[in-house]
């Protein structure tokens, strides 16, 4: 009995050690990938990054493998009029305490937002209209997250000379008008334009339908705004699982990750 027990105890442990190394081993995988990506960063011409409006576009790019860097906007909720005027003030007050504030709707979890900018012209989902919000960096709280924005911040500032590919999810609201949308996502990719880099916008939406027999993705193209509307049956509103990251759809967000390599 005693040998038994000292066998499954050494089967626990061995297992354990596999699980650790497992961890650790992924661990340092990221960190490897992620430092070598900043040591080539400077030497990549095509460069991909996410502009909001959730943290969606970020998660899409990182999981095909396009993604260069973190943009302020990757873990953020904003929308295009805020990431606009930010752009335009030169991030000046982007992390100033006097206009950042805890949003208390979320009950005991602290978000921090930037509320200089809230009044918008079009409609957008209701979560995106609060303010400028750092949705995962308590900015307010922990100065090591406002050094980490500040990074983003200068390296969006230092751009030039590259093919940029930005990706905007457009929150599903009804009431929004697309054409005021792609308008802004154009000044955006003027302000960049203007930095000497060629700029790819790819705005992508949810339209709602009622069968899976409708389910399609519906492309065209204004100047160099690529827009993809994916008809859908349901919401990617997290609420339950597979819809947070769109991945019950993700047959269709192929189609459009194909797109942007061939435009590579």
């Amino acid at each position: 009995m005693y040998n038994v027990k000292m066998q499954i105890r050494a089967g626990e442990i061995s297992c354990f050690l596999e699980d650790k190394i497992t961890h650790l081993a992924k661990k340092s995988y990221r960190k490897v990938t992620m430092y070598t990506k900043r040591a080539l960063y400077p030497f990549r011409k095509n460069v991909y990054f996410s502009i909001g409006e959730n943290c969606l576009s970020d998660n899409i790019l990182s999981r095909y493998g396009l993604k260069t860097f973190s943009s302020p906007y990757a873990s953020a909720r904003s929308n295009i009029e805020y990431i606009l005027a930010f752009e335009k003030e030169n991030y000046t007050d982007f992390l100033n305490d006097k206009y950042l504030l805890y949003d208390e709707s979320f009950g005991s979890l602290k978000i921090p937002q930037n509320k200089k900018y809230v009044k918008v012209d079009n409609k957008y989902n209701r979560y995106c209209t609060k303010g400028f919000e750092f949705t995962h960096h308590d900015v307010l709280g922990k100065s090591g997250k406002k050094k980490e924005i500040n990074r983003r911040c200068n390296r969006i500032r230092k751009l030039s000379g590259k093919n940029l590919g930005l990706l905007y999810h457009h929150q599903y609201c009804e009431q929004t008008d697309m054409s005021l949308l792609i308008k802004h996502l154009q000044m955006l990719a003027d302000l960049y334009q203007a930095r000497n880099n060629k700029v790819n916008i790819y705005l992508f939406y949810q339209v709602l339908v009622s069968s899976d027999s409708q389910r399609k993705v519906e492309c065209h193209k204004e100047n160099n705004i690529h827009i993809y509307a994916f008809h859908t049956t349901k919401e990617w509103d997290g609420r339950e699982p597979g819809t947070q990251w769109a991945q019950r759809d993700e047959d269709l967000i192929r189609i459009m990750i194909e797109d942007i390599k061939r435009d590579q």
